[in-house]
């Protein structure tokens, strides 16, 4: 950015515009952060208009945050953390001497060709800053933009209206597009691809853009009472339970002040839950008085699902869908755990199918793959409901019995699981495989930890192969 492009904004000047606040809550709110505000760029100074979370004022360009980020040309830039860049180590907004700004976005103001300033969002802590929080920045920067078209052409209409009708002429026209820039930040903030939200200081829900209407079913009504709002709206906790009302984002703010990212389900008419990240800020008067809340909702429901199922892969066998060895020791750790303050032991089986090798050498290994899912349903199927089966690898499975405290009752269940392995595994083709269980069974003690009970039941079941191996 040049020294060039800092041209003079004194026409521009829109401190105490009611649309650019508003742009500027709606600029912290869809981000989460504490503090938003505008820049102008007049000369040596960055002035500040429409601060929200601080109070703003004059400061020399040199050292400015979001001048030394833009430089270049970009349209838009954001940093998680400041204080983690070489080139902000001595920048006074940043090392405490004026402020300690570490989470830092801003979006060019272009007018004219030139950047006259930007539209920033700030916090005293980092933040992993979305493509989507970006993308809104640089939607909202462009209503920034459009705002001081209009304030300019406003000046410039009521100067030639003074001066003769054509001015006045001029000036009508000017009112229309200012109409239209109106219309146009209502569009905006129809197009936005999150659901916004707002009440008035009583409760009232007075506005919903085009995605909450979509996700609710209905339109804002301010007509429906506080204790009536979550279910009108269909609101719910993440796993369907209704809202109380204190627990309603929007109420939440108004009595508390800002929130960021508090997760929250919306019923669709089919039941089903969208779930929702709801970020937040109350919106003050001039002198302080509370005049609502507006509240920026984000779909995360794809994202979660993922997330679930990458938690799943991680901890379960793909072939079976049994727990793997990670899921195995979590859980033999977390009942070690347990029966060392409670001194019972719990039961810990060790399995290995026997003759499993020739159903891959005869037949191959995808029928290898089915005895192995069919041995699965078989071991579930000889333990109870609150015990685990894991496939650790091969042909080798865990039991892990807890409330098992005795060795007959560990045995009645290795029995149990090698009788259920007398019947052959028949394939789709016809094929019959004899493949039995071996089962080493233990009892746990305060002493072991889960590779030392695992070792053990390992070696209790080549106790049990050995025994059952006839010479050949």
């Amino acid at each position: 950015m040049s020294r060039g492009a800092r041209t003079s904004t004194a026409v521009l000047d829109a401190a105490g515009d009611s649309d650019l606040d508003g742009v500027v809550r709606v600029a912290a709110a869809v981000t989460g952060l504490a503090c938003a505000t505008v820049n102008l760029f007049d000369g040596e100074l960055q002035r500040q208009l429409g601060a929200h979370g601080f109070t703003g004022g004059a400061s020399p360009l040199d050292g400015s945050l979001c001048a030394t980020l833009l430089r270049g040309g970009a349209a838009v830039a954001a940093v998680d953390d400041l204080s983690g860049l070489p080139e902000f180590a001595g920048n006074p907004w940043v090392d405490g001497r004026l402020a300690r700004i570490r989470a830092y976005a801003g979006a060019a103001l272009v007018l004219d060709g030139q950047v006259v300033g930007s539209l920033c969002v700030f916090d005293d802590r980092p933040h992993p800053f979305r493509p989507d929080e970006t993308a809104r920045l640089t939607d909202l920067a462009d209503v920034l933009v459009s705002l001081l078209l209009r304030r300019r052409q406003a000046d410039e209409m009521a100067e030639l209206a003074a001066a003769s009708e054509q001015a006045r002429r001029e000036a009508e026209a000017a009112h229309a597009e200012l109409a239209t820039s109106n219309a146009f930040t209502g569009a905006l903030l129809e197009a936005l691809p999150v659901g916004i939200v707002a009440a008035d200081a009583a409760g009232r829900v007075n506005l919903f853009n085009r995605v909450s209407r979509a996700w609710h079913g209905l339109d804002a009504d301010p007509d429906v009472a506080m204790r009536d709002v979550a279910g009108a709206f269909r609101l719910a906790t993440t796993t369907g339970r209704e809202l109380e009302a204190e627990e309603i984002p929007l109420f939440r703010v108004l009595a508390d002040g800002r929130l960021t990212d508090v997760p929250i389900a919306i019923a669709g008419s089919d039941g089903r839950l969208r779930l929702v990240e709801c970020s937040g800020e109350p919106v003050h008067a001039d002198d302080g008085t509370l005049l609502g809340a507006v509240v920026a909702m984000a779909d995360v429901t794809e994202r979660r699902a993922l997330e679930e199922e990458l938690r799943t892969a991680a901890l379960h066998d793909p072939l079976t869908g049994l727990p793997n060895r990670s899921l195995l020791i979590d859980r033999l750790s977390a009942l070690l755990l347990g029966s060392g303050r409670s001194a019972e032991p719990f039961s810990v089986l060790y399995c290995d199918l026997d003759d499993f090798k020739p159903v891959n050498d005869l037949a191959g290994h995808a029928a290898g793959d089915i005895v192995l899912r069919k041995a699965a349903r078989r071991l579930r199927s000889a333990i109870r409901p609150g015990d685990t089966v894991a496939r650790i690898g091969g042909d080798e499975f865990v039991l892990l019995c807890p409330g098992l405290h005795d060795e007959a009752s560990a045995d009645e269940v290795a029995a149990r699981v090698t009788a259920s392995f007398a019947e052959p595994f028949v394939l789709t083709d016809g094929s019959r495989f004899e493949v039995g269980i071996s089962v080493g069974a233990v009892l746990s003690t305060p002493a072991d930890t889960p590779q030392s009970a695992l070792a053990r039941a390992d070696e209790a079941m080549y106790r049990v192969k050995a025994e059952r191996r006839v010479p050949r």
